[in-house]
């Protein structure tokens, strides 16, 4: 049985639970209001207080502290709220059972990856901003589904990547199995998310594996985006060497090649002004990760 086929029939891999899958379904529902998904959210008090705790994040430097959900739906929008559920969700999962990988390096990843994409949708002036971020946020989430399943298996992948400094999904390739992205997007199905995050795990490494796909734009920010992740990062990705940077890139989002430059400088301002949510975990009112 290959990896991305085990994914719906074993328990290793925490599942959404009901209230999750309720605000995962408002991703792919354009009707539900912003009381709807307040109502959900307060039906789990622990998942509140933690979604106010990022809320206060000087990633989005509000002027004051928020201290109800309604205000932040209202002051930061229905959408940014879901991304940090969703956010609780996936650092749960995450770190829901030790292994031999650091999974606080790899929240870090998918957080800083989150958080890039979305100042890149900015900065070329990508509207979906919001969904980008949740796309980057999930893009490596085949990496948990195979920690969690064969943790020996992801370790000596890794020690594989750093020894021969070459990025972890060319190994895959090599070797012939199923790769992080597949298993990702299978899992990502199997979550009930809606197609475009599927389509961004399998095609976040090489989005010209599919230049045709609807969401090759999203695919080719957040491929961008985890390139840069890598640079600041190095490793927590559990993936080594220089990142893989794919040209379609350039003719997708009709940047030059110079801009990555100044790209580079603005992700910085961003990535310091970010460190309590790329670093700070998802912490209860006691202090204690959970």
């Amino acid at each position: 049985m290959m990896i991305k086929e085990m994914i719906s029939t074993v328990t290793e891999i925490p599942t959404p639970d009901v209230i999750v899958q309720q605000i995962i379904s408002t991703a792919s529902n354009p009707n539900v209001s912003a009381k709807e998904l307040e109502k959900v959210i307060s039906m789990d008090v622990g998942l509140s207080t933690k979604i106010l705790k990022l809320v206060n994040s000087a990633y989005y430097a509000l002027p004051r502290k928020i201290t109800k959900l309604s205000e932040a739906i209202v002051i930061i929008g229905f959408k940014t709220v879901r991304n940090l559920a969703l956010s609780v969700f996936t650092y749960s999962a995450l770190h829901s059972k030790t292994t031999f990988v650091d999974h606080d390096k790899l929240w870090s990843h998918f957080m800083a990856t989150a958080i890039f994409s979305e100042q890149i949708a900015k900065s070329i002036g990508y509207m979906n901003r919001e969904e980008v971020f949740l796309a980057g946020l999930m893009h490596d989430v085949g990496k948990l589904a195979v920690d969690l399943l064969f943790p020996m298996y992801i370790f000596e992948l890794s020690k594989v990547s750093r020894d021969l400094s070459k990025p972890m999904f060319l190994i895959e390739y090599e070797i012939g199995v199923d790769t992080h992205m597949e298993i990702g997007g299978e899992l990502l199905r199997h979550w009930k998310f809606p197609e475009e995050y599927v389509s961004i795990a399998i095609l976040h490494e090489k989005p010209s594996l599919n230049p045709d796909s609807p969401y090759i734009e999203m695919s080719c920010i957040v491929h961008l985006a985890n390139v840069f992740s890598n640079i600041f990062l190095p490793g927590n990705s559990l993936s080594y060497g220089k990142p893989y940077l794919d040209q379609v890139v350039f003719k997708v989002l009709g940047i030059k090649p110079s801009r990555l430059e100044t790209m580079y400088h603005e992700l910085e301002i961003v990535f310091n002004k970010s460190k309590d949510l790329i670093f700070g975990g998802v912490e209860d009112e006691t202090g204690v990760q959970t």
